[in-house]
């Protein structure tokens, strides 16, 4: 069964769990996770909408507002495809279309509602053929982010056009309405392998994993990973997953179902603000030089605030490959894509602890918080999120240089905390 995803920029983080969910139903998923593309984007999008047999329609106050989700739900009401609405976000009653079922509540996911969402999809009707006089299909939604999205594609970018480009985004990025759209645009930029090195670092600066004002305007700041908008988030003081209620509060590692434990904070947190998390890089080291393995006790508890300090970047391309590759793993865990995942893991980890990483694929979402290469015993930090119930746990990821490359490698230290 192929589902089609329609979702709002803004709504990445629940969109994540839901694809897995869906997954896991035994299901194909597409997404669009394109920023704002141009013709051959929209031709894609809508040839996806066509040859799908689900249409999942995430509904959030940013998907109601926006031309191309709503262009993307008309064109499957005229393609008579099934449609499943999926609250994602709370919505005015009144705001829902017409014509939609009453929709499945996943606004804060728990087992109720994954069993919800699996009912639901079971109980639509099936696809019916698609019309013999396919109907009209829906033009490109305008933007104008659309015209920074054709300059970051062009075939040249001289160092004149980056620096404007990217003095440009920044002014749009302290518009609230604007902030998570130019995130996007951001992402895609840094991709752009010709920047010259002050707009790579800038760009690499400004995207580096850390906290940020909400995007959503919900609570004071939300955790970018480094490559999208997470569900942590931060209010009066506390940090805690969107999904679950506020933690209590806590002094024991996290067992199999309960609260997302926490550290008392420390007092007057009114007046305490997150801060970006430190991020060290340093060069890769030779395939000769060998991964030295030191304990590093147990797994941290999530905390009530956040010690931090100010990001550090720079070094050439080779610096930057450790952050890269996190970066791809976490997203590849977030999205379950198995394939995806593996090209991260060392020869050996695939061989003897494979069962390892399918159970990690299976039961967490996780969250990109630092990356250290700098000492001996190279890894990168996560956040995982069990993707049932609200528990969570730190872990410290070690990785090695395979033939020049980072890699994850030994699994099961992170796993018991050594």
């Amino acid at each position: 069964m192929h589902v089609f995803i329609s979702y709002a920029r803004r709504d990445q983080a629940p969109i994540a769990a839901l694809r897995a969910d869906f997954e896991r139903f035994g299901n194909r998923v597409w997404y669009d996770r394109e920023s704002h593309g141009g013709p051959d984007w929209w031709d894609d999008v809508l040839g996806h909408v066509r040859g799908c047999v689900v249409f999942a329609f995430a509904l959030s106050p940013d998907s109601l507002r926006s031309k191309a989700c709503l262009a993307e739900l008309d064109y499957a009401k005229d393609l008579r495809r099934p449609i499943l609405p999926v609250l994602v976000r709370p919505v005015d009653r009144g705001d829902i279309p017409d014509g939609l079922q009453v929709p499945v509540d996943y606004v804060n996911r728990t087992e109720e509602s994954v069993i919800r969402l699996r009912k639901a999809l079971s109980a639509l009707p099936a696809a019916r053929a698609l019309p013999a006089r396919l109907p009209q299909e829906p033009e490109i939604p305008t933007s104008y982010l659309n015209a920074y999205l054709a300059r970051i594609d062009a075939p040249k970018l001289d160092d004149r056009e980056q620096i404007e480009l990217l003095g440009q985004l920044r002014e749009r990025m302290v518009l609230a309405d604007e902030r998570a759209d130019v995130w996007d645009l951001l992402v895609r930029l840094r991709d752009r392998p010709e920047l010259n090195r002050g707009v790579a670092d800038t760009v690499e600066e400004i995207l580096a994993p850390g906290w940020q004002p909400d995007p959503r305007e919900n609570f004071e700041a939300r955790y970018w990973d480094g490559q999208s908008w997470t569900t942590l988030v931060w209010q009066n003081g506390k940090e805690f997953n969107d999904r679950n209620t506020p933690p209590r509060l806590h002094q024991h590692l996290p067992s199999s179902t309960g609260p997302v434990p926490v550290v008392e904070p420390e007092p007057e947190p009114s007046r305490r603000q997150p801060q970006r998390i430190k991020h060290k890089l340093r060069r890769p080291r030779g395939t000769r030089q060998k991964l030295i393995a030191l304990g590093v006790g147990t797994a941290v508890l999530v905390a009530g605030g956040v010690t931090a300090g100010v990001v550090l970047l720079g070094g050439g391309p080779d610096e930057v490959s450790a952050t890269r590759m996190a970066r791809n793993f976490v997203d590849a865990v977030n999205t379950r894509d198995k394939n995806a995942m593996e090209q991260y893991v060392c020869d050996s980890d695939r061989e003897k602890n494979a069962h390892l990483y399918t159970a990690f694929l299976d039961a967490a979402n996780v969250t990109l918080e630092s990356v250290d290469v700098s000492g001996s015993d190279p890894r990168f930090t996560v956040l995982a999120t069990r993707t049932v119930g609200a528990t969570s746990v730190r872990l410290r990821i070690p990785l090695v240089d395979e033939n020049g490359a980072w890699k994850v490698c030994d699994i099961s230290r992170a796993l018991s905390g050594r």
